[in-house]
């Protein structure tokens, strides 16, 4: 089968979930060839305000690009944040002979939980009995490690993502040596940014390079490689 026949096979499962688990968990079915639009399907899109073309999130983009989908087959019960709501989120592997080809991701809206954690806490600490308040981060199946953030768009990502690279060199791109800049663009090129639209000119700008200087120092790794 071709991937996006596997792919396909998922379609009806978004509109299954979303009808069993309600309105308070979004569905969404991300194809990751497509980064900039992965989101192929969605049902209650609304609490992350993603539709159908949508992009892939911070941590998708890192799974693709770190291959963690090759130890496991899927991820749950992580934190995840859209619009100032708190989401329990678990992701599915979708892979084609071993090759990671989309992900099936139930986000769960756990702000209401959170609201009432806290209002109970409050009521207890009023009866001044000494019992213990709740704490819903100590459930021993989420996996606190791990945030993703549902409403930050995949471009917002590239560009954060070369300023931090950049930064975290504590060297400005004007002062740096040719050696230096073909670190950073291949340091970009591990975890995969060059390959987002619009990256390489971005990458460009940040360092003070010419796009094709930008090229031409990816070749030379994909060369060191070889």
């Amino acid at each position: 089968m071709t991937n996006e026949e596997v792919l396909n096979l998922f379609i009806p499962f978004v509109d299954f979930l979303g009808a069993v688990l309600g309105e308070n968990t979004e569905v969404v079915l991300h194809n990751v060839a497509c980064p900039e639009h992965s989101v192929v399907a969605i049902q209650h899109g609304f609490h992350s305000g993603r539709k159908v073309g949508s992009s892939l999130t911070d941590f998708a983009f890192h799974v693709k690009n770190s291959k963690e989908y090759e130890k496991n087959d899927y991820l749950v019960n992580y934190r995840a944040q859209a619009k100032g709501k708190e989401f329990t989120a678990s992701t599915f592997y979708i892979k084609n002979h071993g090759q990671l080809i989309g992900m099936l991701c139930l986000n769960t809206n756990t702000s209401a939980v959170h609201d009432f954690v806290e209002i109970t806490n409050k009521f207890i600490q009023t009866l001044h009995i000494g019992a213990p308040g709740l704490n819903i981060n100590s459930v021993p199946e989420e996996n606190n490690s791990i945030q993703e953030n549902l409403d930050t768009p995949i471009v917002s990502l590239a560009k954060s993502t070369i300023a931090k690279t950049i930064a975290d060199s504590n060297i400005p791109p004007e002062r740096m040596t040719r050696k230096e800049k073909i670190e950073i663009v291949w340091e970009l090129a591990d975890q995969g940014i060059h390959r987002m639209k619009g990256a390489i000119s971005e990458i460009a700008r940040q360092l003070k390079l010419s796009e094709s200087t930008v090229y031409r120092y990816i070749s030379l790794k994909n060369e060191k490689n070889d």
